[in-house]
């Protein structure tokens, strides 16, 4: 500023000066005005303050690289139009990230290392004004991670005859691992995937080997966003074991008997084998079959005629069991059966399966037989009777004895009941009951009873229209009255007549006790 105090006092004291000097003084005044306005003007011009326009520059929050030039630039350059960039300053907080300016361009550039890291990273930009150092912007810088799968330790790895697992251990920070093999007799699958470097598994499971050879196989892990790969080998050794494995060791045959052949699965050529324990079962040839790796040990069976459901052996093969059951399907349950003429019996027949059968009798003329097993005794004699499945594959033969039918006498019994009477002073039998027991197995019919006093006959009780029918374990009661005095020396008979099967019989029976 100029200083315009002791002008204005002269201006003052000038005044009184006469009217020709007056005009000199207005002009000396106008200039010293303009003088003094133009030196105030400079004044202002000189102590004005600087303002940035840092705050004004569009710039992007954040900035992305990828890891390599492979998958993207690694260097970005923005452009500031008609900016002045001299009063600008860039730094980088981190070593791998670089900021240039270039003035004459007005333009900006950031340029990235390539990231080995399997790690993303970060870093801040900040553009100070240097004019105005309290004025500063700031960005981040990213730069993504360095995709990569490698193995955790050895691509090589063995595995023993009969197969097994394996864990495969590699290292990845991505998540589009996929994993293949060729060879069927490998399966394989990754148990787990992340983001990050971290350690994840390829289970792997290997068959039996069952070639006769070695083997090997080659595992493919890879991912398309690493664009990489790793070939893993996989040594699967052959070593030929002694081999004796029977797939079946319970047999079963019918009653017919047979052949039974017992399969081993074994590449022995020499065998310890111990022979059943029953004489029914015996012990054949050795088939072998090399190309298939399988003997046949063949074992006859005898046909089975004993009336049982089965019967087993055993015999004893490289210490395995075999078990051997014969089973029958048909067969009558007793060996032999009597009867009488006229006489009925069903044949009991043991048919667990409830099999179609056919019966058949070898002379009819002795005995018949119905389709329920039903056996009629026609004329004594002996014949054979069949029952037969209606496939012709079971059958039994039981044989049948026809006899005339005979006296009974031995199988009844008798019960007295004697009543008393005083006569002239002597206690004599004025009635008697006696009552015939059957104890046999067959039905008899009676015809009459006879009493006979002193070996004289006194009176008869007759049966008709079948009242005289005794069942097997049945009685019958017979009463005779006015008895006193008719027996006193050999005492009463009683006779009973009956017929069994058309045949007529009589039972004799003594009361003595007078």
């Amino acid at each position: 500023m100029f200083e315009s105090c002791d002008f204005h006092k002269k201006l003052v004291t000038l005044q009184p000066i006469c009217k020709r000097c007056k005009m000199k003084t207005i002009k000396w005044l106008g200039i010293c005005l303009l003088a003094l306005l133009v030196s105030g003007g400079l004044s202002s011009c000189g102590d004005d303050e600087y303002s940035s326009r840092l705050r004004e520059l569009i710039l992007k929050k954040e900035m992305t690289f990828m890891a390599n030039e492979m998958k993207g630039d690694l260097s970005y350059t923005t452009t500031f139009r008609n900016e002045d960039l001299s009063n600008y300053s860039a730094q980088s907080d981190a070593s791998w990230c670089h900021v240039t300016i270039d003035v004459e361009k007005s333009q900006m550039t950031v340029t990235v290392d390539e990231n080995q890291n399997p790690d993303e990273r970060t870093a801040t930009v900040t553009i100070t004004d240097i004019k105005a150092p309290e004025v500063s912007r700031s960005f981040t810088v990213t730069q993504k991670q360095n995709d990569v799968i490698k193995p955790s330790s050895s691509t090589v790895f063995e595995v023993g005859t009969d197969g097994g697992y394996i864990e495969i251990e590699f290292q990845h920070n991505v998540g589009d691992c996929t994993v293949r093999c060729k060879e069927n007799w490998v399966q394989c699958a990754i148990k787990s995937g992340t983001r990050g470097l971290s350690s994840a598994i390829i289970s792997v499971s290997v068959d039996k080997n069952e070639s006769g050879a070695a083997r090997t196989a080659f595992l493919t892990l890879e991912s398309e966003s690493a664009g990489d790969a790793i070939t893993y080998r996989i040594d699967q050794e052959y070593v030929q074991k002694n081999i004796f494995n029977l797939p079946k060791t319970e047999y079963s045959i019918d009653e017919n008997g047979g052949t039974i052949n017992v399969n081993a699965q074994t590449n022995y050529t020499q065998f310890d084998i111990f022979p059943p324990e029953d004489s029914w079962a015996t012990l054949g040839e050795l088939n072998f079959m090399t190309e298939m790796s399988v003997v046949t040990q063949v074992v006859y069976v005898e046909p089975f005629t004993r009336r049982a459901p089965s019967r087993s052996t055993q015999f004893y093969w490289q210490d395995e069991t075999i078990t051997i059951t014969q089973y029958r399907n048909l067969y009558f349950s007793e060996t032999e059966v009597s009867l009488m003429q006229q006489e009925s019996k069903k044949l009991e027949v043991y048919n667990p399966d409830g099999i179609s059968v056919k019966w058949a009798s070898s002379d009819e003329k002795i005995a018949t037989v119905d389709a329920q097993g039903n056996v009629k005794g026609i004329a004594p004699g002996e014949v054979s009777i069949t029952v037969t499945s209606t496939d012709g594959k079971h059958k039994d033969t039981i044989k049948v004895t026809v006899e005339k039918p005979q006296d009974l006498r031995n199988s009844f019994s008798v019960e007295w009941q004697p009543y008393y009477d005083v006569v002239n002073g002597k206690k004599m039998v004025s009635s008697l009951s006696c009552t015939l027991n059957n104890g046999s197995k067959y039905t008899i019919e009676l015809t009459k009873c006879e009493i006979y006093c002193d070996l004289k006959f006194w009176s008869v009780m007759e049966y008709k229209n079948n009242s005289g029918v005794l069942a097997p374990g049945d009685s019958k009661k017979v009463n005779f009255d006015n008895l006193a005095g008719r027996a006193s020396k050999f005492g009463f008979t009683l006779v009973w007549y009956y017929t069994f099967n058309g045949e007529p019989f009589e039972y004799r029976c003594e009361y003595t006790d007078l």
